[in-house]
């Protein structure tokens, strides 16, 4: 399956692979880039400089996440298991201080952290983060049956420390059952004015800027990946939309 890609343009770009089984990928991070591979389902293998390193992952609704983060001027030669692999990379240029990896290493995922509640309750895992990485960070969220995501609406925009910081984002989505679909809202000012992107199974979607929230269509389950950058800010201060910020409060 030729792999599908989604830029943002700061320079942060997901590439979806799908590899039959036994298939090769090379993982490159160009110096000055920093990269990550986050499987999804299937098996990986690749040798890093501690020795070989295999992966599994049943499907990303139930088990956690596994991968490898490579820091600038870094390669890894994968190669997918018996029954082939899902798994998204991900690149942004280094625009801060050095990560503190100096060596492809593997990423293992902490435990989730509930977060929401009610309608929008969804799971949270953080996978990498600065210091670790330069600037790059990357996690992935679950929202279950129906529940909204991103919620209430939120923007990462402009750089305001510590209330707001300006990032770039892009996501990778799968959905359960696979013949379901999602929606995400973008918006500047206003929700009247918000563009609307249907999200279907293994689509890509990037939004550099505005507002934005997901939601799951009924009886399906949403899982996204997602990767932020920016160009001076390294971490994420989220600014809620005021007219939706009461939420956060009740």
């Amino acid at each position: 399956m030729t792999p599908s890609t989604v830029r943002t343009p700061n320079g942060l770009d997901l590439t979806h692979h799908r590899l039959a089984p036994g298939a090769p990928l090379a993982l490159t991070a160009r110096p000055g880039q920093e990269s990550a591979l986050i499987l999804l389902c299937g098996q990986l293998t690749t040798t890093l400089p501690d020795g070989e390193h295999t992966i599994a992952r049943t499907d990303p609704f139930t088990e956690p996440a596994a991968g490898w983060y490579l820091p600038p001027g870094s390669t890894a030669d994968l190669t997918a298991g018996p029954d082939g692999a899902d798994a998204v990379e991900a690149h942004a240029p280094v625009t801060a201080a050095p990560p503190e990896a100096i060596q492809p290493t593997a990423i293992t995922a902490p435990g989730r952290e509930v977060r929401g509640r009610g309608s929008f309750e969804r799971h949270v895992t953080t996978l990498l983060t600065p210091p670790r990485t330069a600037g790059l960070l990357i996690g992935e969220t679950l929202a279950f049956d129906g529940r909204w995501s991103t919620y209430p609406p939120h923007r990462h925009q402009h750089s305001n420390p510590p209330m707001e910081t300006e990032l770039q984002e892009a996501f990778a989505f799968r959905v359960r059952p696979d013949t379901g679909f999602g929606v995400l809202l973008a918006y500047d000012d206003s929700v009247r004015d918000a563009n609307t992107t249907v999200l279907t199974d293994t689509s890509l979607a990037a939004v550099p800027g505005g507002y934005h929230t997901i939601a799951a269509a009924a009886g399906h389950d949403l899982y996204y990946l997602w990767a932020a950058h920016g160009d001076t800010d390294t971490h994420l201060a989220l600014h809620t939309d005021p007219a939706h910020a009461w939420l956060l409060d009740s």
